[in-house]
Formats: structure tokens, C-alpha cells, sequence
């Protein structure tokens, strides 16, 4: 189509189509477009997000929104053994911006989709800490790992570190989703997304206030081979990734 002098008219499709889901919110049957406390899965929660932004903008959209989102340091899902459980972690950022009030903090949310069950915290350790209860509920029960042990390096898990888990946690604790609990310097607080052998959480023990054991067996029986690999491959299969069950 052209305009009188000749020249090609444009048009923004992406704004006529805005036009027209905005004028059809009414409509709209996913996860609100606004900040909730109430249970949604991860996949509502996401589709109400992009729809927010594609009415909106994407700039400042964290704070603009209030809604939840994928949290930036754990952006995918995690899965506990067969799939039983899961850990979806989003964010909702609640603070005031510069010049203006806000209705919070930054929150953080953990879903396990399965069993529709979530918790929402404004600490994120607690947050972790709910869904550990939620799906490992002897967790607090694992040994500290001391500081003796480097646990990993550059390039991942350490031998060591490796030999004395796989001596020390309990079968059933050895599946994928697990988390390890390690000793930490006074502030290293946070508890860590997929740095336990089986891609679950290493656990601060400087958070929980939990002291390590006061011994440790000898180098030679830390660094002695194992029959296999300590990996998520080749930890047993369980029906129920419960532990001390």
C-alpha cells in the first residue's frame, strides 16, 4: 500500500496486535498480570510475565511488573529423582527505585510443580531451606562437610571431595537433586543452585549454624577409588528420594 506522494506506507503490526491484547484483557486466563502470593506453575507464571511485557516494555520490567519471574542466577528447573519433586525458582522484585516507594523486598519463590506446593520467603536461603523441608525431609540430618576438604575447583568437584560424600551421605541421599552441606567461611552464607554431586544444592552450613564433625578419617581412606563414578548416572535408583528413610 502506498500514500499519495508514492511512498510505502508502514505499519507496526507488533503495536496493532498490543492494541488488540490490551483491549482484550478481560480475556486473559493465565497467572495474573500483577504481583500474587497464590499458587501458579512455572509455565503460568512465565507466559503472564512475556504477555506483561509484550503489552508493556521489557526495560525495567522487573521492577515496573512486580510479577514473578525466572530468577537470574537459576534460570532452569531442577528435577529430584524420578521426578517426584522439582525446584523452579523465580524472584519478584518488590523494592522501591530511586525517588519512589515501593510494597517490599525482593522475594523469592521456589515451586515444586508436582506436588502443587510453593514457598515464598524475602531471605532466599529460607526459601531453599522450605523446599529442601518439602522435598528431603531429613536433610538437616547430613554431615558438614569440613573445611579441610577443598570441595571444588576450576573444573568441578574435587577427588577428595568426592571420596569423603560418597563415604559419608547415606545411600538415599545420593540421588539426583540432592544437596551436600558444606563448612564455610564466616560470610560465604548462600546456599548454591547445582553445585552437589547430583546437581542439587550445596547447602551453607555458615547459614544454618551447623558446625562440622570434629573428625575426619585419614587422606588414605578420603582418596581410596571408588567401585564408580559419584555422578547423577550412577546413583541408585529410588522410588522416593527420601532420607534416612
Amino acid at each position: 500500500m502506498t500514500d499519495q506522494t508514492g511512498g510505502q506506507l508502514a505499519f507496526d503490526f507488533d503495536e496493532l496486535a498490543r492494541e488488540d491484547a490490551r483491549a482484550s484483557l478481560d480475556e486473559w486466563s493465565g497467572a495474573p498480570l500483577h504481583f500474587t502470593t497464590d499458587y501458579y506453575p512455572p509455565h503460568e507464571l512465565d507466559e503472564a510475565f512475556a504477555h506483561w511485557c509484550f503489552l508493556n516494555t521489557h526495560f525495567d520490567s522487573y521492577a515496573s511488573s512486580h510479577m514473578w519471574h525466572r530468577a537470574i542466577t537459576i534460570p532452569g528447573d531442577m528435577t529430584v529423582g524420578d521426578g517426584e519433586h522439582t525446584a523452579s525458582t523465580f524472584t519478584a522484585e518488590l523494592r522501591p527505585r530511586v525517588g519512589q516507594e515501593g510494597p517490599g523486598g525482593l522475594l523469592t519463590q521456589l515451586i515444586c510443580e508436582p506436588c502443587e506446593w510453593h514457598a515464598i520467603n524475602e531471605d532466599e536461603n529460607h526459601a531453599v531451606e522450605a523446599w529442601h523441608d518439602h522435598a528431603f525431609p531429613n536433610w538437616r540430618d547430613l554431615p558438614v562437610i569440613p573445611t579441610q576438604i577443598r570441595v571444588r575447583s576450576e573444573s568441578g568437584l574435587t577427588k577428595l571431595a568426592t571420596a569423603w560424600i560418597a563415604e559419608h551421605y547415606p545411600v538415599e541421599a545420593q540421588v539426583p537433586g540432592a544437596p551436600i552441606i558444606t563448612a564455610r567461611a564466616p560470610h560465604g552464607t548462600r546456599h548454591v543452585a547445582g553445585y552437589s554431586p547430583w546437581g542439587g544444592y550445596d547447602l551453607s552450613a555458615t547459614a544454618l549454624d551447623r558446625p562440622a564433625q570434629a573428625s575426619t578419617p585419614s587422606k588414605r581412606a578420603l582418596t581410596r577409588a571408588l567401585p564408580q563414578p559419584l555422578s547423577p548416572a550412577a546413583g541408585p535408583a529410588r522410588p522416593a528420594p527420601v532420607l534416612g528413610a
